[in-house]
């Protein structure tokens, strides 16, 4: 060691008070957050809570990552499986969340931060009428609020095609596999998803200003095609047809963008991507398949030589204990210009509560040093299972029991998955339907045309059968006056039995489930405002 003895000396005291204060502000920021989640909670708002507080895992395997009921959620623009009514009612008092992270890293590489804590961001999302969502996330960066760049912000109108139609304007991830990629369990971003070309910086990655227009069709069939055009990367255009349906363990599709990036001499590179994805979901574990095919006719700008580049990712999900859910991610990349990359990439994310995530990720290449990744998520506040005023129906206040039975008849009604995880079952298999919302619509309107001609009842306090023309009135001989009473719910869930006493349609389930659940799902289609 060559210098002055002191000089080092007071250097070395610098680098380890530095290694302190950095450890220190790990610390800190899991006791905060820790004591933070010690608020009684069963979800993180906007969107869970204002549906009656509902379990997290309604919509994610392990908070980011969605599993196929979130992911069409999200597809839908919110459309989908969530009451907008109670939606606007609880964005009302509670319109807003937080998002806070706590990260760390031993990266090989010096120039990365090895430890560092920010506020991520606010969020808002919900309903602003019947038809309207919108969602809209600000971060929180060290030279102010908000950042220089907003994240998302975007508004839908759900009410075209009589509802099977979304027009969606704002700032949003480009459409092409967006529920899977956005909200991932893992810390490193899909390579294949934002893999660079030469000079072009577009990626299927990206958040872009635009529109899009998003079809749905039967069974889960989605369709989308947007317009994007993001801060000095030209315009794009996108176009999918994917297969979302919550009642499969299968989903996926196929996916392409066209677009011109503008280069530095005021030429472009035209370029185009092509995507396949697929994906297996089981009671425990998620396998996914994805595949990318670019060109790009200039990426070096006035080169002449062109670059046809891929990309394949491999990944699993497994959670062996409903606090420990494992991701295993294999990666190979190629942009056609020489550069190759494969990253093998393991995650283990620890639910210490909901809303609280730790994970651990090791990320390694062939012939570089692996890395290891660390982060502390939180999400919040918010007060447990809040019903604000009107959100349920007027002929009962909800008292703290009816509140946790309306939470559970909700995930009944969406997933068929009471909020232990216990799966409800008929008596009827060729019947089985994956939940109630499938075929009564999401607020309990019914009027879905069924197998055998049968068309789905209207839910509420004053249930009553369609009728076959298609008009929406009530059947003949259905009293819409009449208030139904729990036990008829009950009966009718089970047994087949109308308020009349009538046999329902063989199309209607006889259902299977427990005493409590069964009270839970009569409670909660009870409260709906169809």
């Amino acid at each position: 060691m060559h210098g002055n003895p002191i000089e080092v000396q007071k250097v070395c005291d610098r680098s380890r008070m530095r290694k302190i204060r950095s450890s220190a502000l790990f610390v800190a920021g899991f006791v905060l957050s820790v004591c933070i989640g010690t608020i009684p909670s069963r979800a993180v708002p906007v969107l869970a809570n204002g549906q009656g507080g509902v379990n997290c895992s309604l919509c994610h395997t392990a908070v980011p990552q969605l599993n196929r009921y979130g992911r069409y959620v999200l597809m839908t623009n919110f459309s989908r499986g969530l009451n907008s009514h109670i939606q606007m009612m609880q964005n009302r008092s509670q319109p807003l969340a937080l998002e806070m992270t706590a990260n760390a890293s031993n990266q090989p590489d010096p120039s990365l931060p090895k430890v560092f804590s920010a506020l991520d961001q606010f969020l808002s999302a919900g309903f602003l009428g019947r038809d309207v969502s919108y969602f809209a996330s600000v971060p929180m960066v060290s030279g102010g609020f908000p950042a220089s760049s907003i994240d998302q912000v975007w508004l839908a109108y759900n009410g075209l095609s009589h509802g099977n139609t979304s027009l969606q304007l704002g700032r949003f991830p480009t459409p092409i596999f967006a529920p899977w990629m956005s909200q991932s369990l893992s810390l490193s971003p899909y390579s294949v998803a934002s893999l660079p070309v030469g000079f072009n910086a577009s990626t299927l990655a990206d958040n872009r200003w635009g529109a899009s227009l998003t079809q749905f069709g039967h069974l889960g069939l989605v369709g989308n095609i947007s317009y994007l055009r993001g801060a000095g990367e030209g315009p794009a255009w996108t176009g999918s047809v994917q297969y979302l349906s919550p009642e499969s363990h299968w989903s996926g599709g196929v996916a392409a963008m066209a677009g011109s990036y503008p280069l530095a001499s005021g030429a472009s590179d035209r370029y185009s991507r092509v995507a396949g994805l697929a994906s297996y979901s089981g009671n425990r574990y998620e396998m996914m398949a994805m595949g990318v095919i670019g060109r790009d006719a200039n990426p070096f700008d006035s080169v002449s030589q062109s670059a046809q580049s891929n990309g394949l990712s491999l990944e699993t999900i497994y959670g062996p204990l409903p606090w420990l859910h494992l991701d295993v991610r294999y990666e190979h990349t190629d942009d056609g210009l020489g550069t190759s990359t494969v990253n093998y990439i393991s995650d283990a994310a620890f639910s210490l509560r909901p809303n609280i995530v730790l994970t651990i990720e090791n990320r390694s290449s062939p012939g570089a040093s692996p890395g290891v990744n660390y982060q502390l998520l939180w999400a919040g506040p918010w007060t447990r299972e809040a019903f604000p005023r009107g959100s349920i129906g007027p002929q009962q206040a909800a008292s703290t029991a009816d509140a946790n039975g309306l939470a559970n008849g909700r995930s009944i009604f969406f997933t068929g998955t009471d909020l232990q995880g216990i799966r409800i079952s008929t008596a009827t298999p060729a019947r089985t339907y994956q939940s109630c919302a499938v075929c009564h619509g999401t607020t309990g309107r019914g009027g879905v045309i069924l197998a055998d001609g049968a068309i789905s009842a209207a839910l509420g306090p004053n249930a009553h059968m369609r009728d076959t023309m298609g008009t929406g009135n009530a059947m003949p001989g259905m009293n819409m006056n009449a208030t139904w009473t729990l036990l008829q719910f009950e009966r009718a869930i089970t047994d087949g039995v109308d308020a009349n006493g009538e046999a329902l349609s063989p199309v209607m389930p006889r259902w299977i489930m427990s005493d409590r659940d069964l009270h839970d799902i009569a409670l909660y289609i009870s409260q709906l405002h169809p």
